[in-house]
């Protein structure tokens, strides 16, 4: 109730809804972020997450808005992570490639914009898609689940995120930020520390090495992300893997 369904690969529906509402901020979280049905659907992925981007930039900047976009890690190859905001980037799969392609298309464009770069994002979310609630479905189901120890990342806890994303929006922040977990971590790992706080069986999960999972696209291995910039000029705590996780688990108690 109160919501507006908007498909932002619909041109028209998009403009009409932006000039409708005339946001000062349009947050832009939309996307297909499932990276091997990108490989398989490169016309998909690219319709949604460049083209679908182009309409929200267009009319972003015909109202005057400031555009919120999330990308991502993806974008890097994975040889020599952690990254900063100033490192090369060279995607090693085509959802990365488009993610690359939206923020190229929104520096080029407009003047006040954030772009978020997040990864190994995590916490409630209905579809329980992401790789924790994953994790906690597959334990509570009792599967032997084969975790990859070779992928690394910063694991981010999406209520931080948030509380971080709207503290650079009102302080007027402009340009591309890292906004992750402070912390490195493989799957593996962090899947353990899932299993622990939420009182789940550890030997449940199987360390396994990338290429023996049989994923259809190729992952940026050594990747995750820097905060020293976001650091600089926010004053929220970005909070490491296990007191996301404790967050999460109590926010649900309550």
């Amino acid at each position: 109730p109160g919501l507006v369904k908007l498909d932002i690969c619909d041109e028209l529906q998009t403009m009409n809804i932006v000039m409708s509402f005339r946001p000062d901020v349009i947050v832009h979280a939309a996307a297909i972020s499932n990276v091997d049905a990108c490989e398989v659907d490169r016309d998909l992925c690219h319709k949604v997450n460049v083209l679908g981007t182009q309409h929200l930039i267009d009319f972003a900047s015909a109202v005057g808005a400031k555009l919120v976009y999330f990308s991502s890690d993806y974008i890097f190859d994975g040889k020599s992570g952690p990254y900063s905001e100033d490192d090369t980037p060279n995607p090693v799969n085509f959802y990365g490639a488009c993610k690359l392609e939206a923020e190229s298309r929104i520096r080029r464009q407009l003047v006040d914009f954030i772009i978020a770069r997040t990864t190994v994002v995590y916490g409630w979310e209905q579809q329980g898609k992401n790789f924790v609630m994953q994790t906690i479905a597959r334990l509570k189901r009792g599967e032997l689940t084969k975790v990859a120890v070779d992928q690394v990342g910063t694991p981010t806890y999406v209520n931080n995120l948030a509380e971080a994303l709207l503290d650079l929006v009102g302080k007027g922040q402009r340009g591309v930020f890292n906004v992750v977990g402070p912390e490195l971590m493989d799957r593996y790992t962090f899947a353990k520390l899932v299993a622990e706080v939420f009182d789940l069986p550890r030997n449940l999960l199987i360390p396994v090495r990338t290429a023996e999972i049989g994923q259809k696209a190729s992952r940026p291995l050594n990747a995750g992300m820097k905060i020293d910039k976001l650091r600089m000029v926010s004053t929220v705590r970005m909070l490491p893997p296990k007191e996301g996780l404790m967050e999460m688990r109590d926010s649900k108690e309550r």
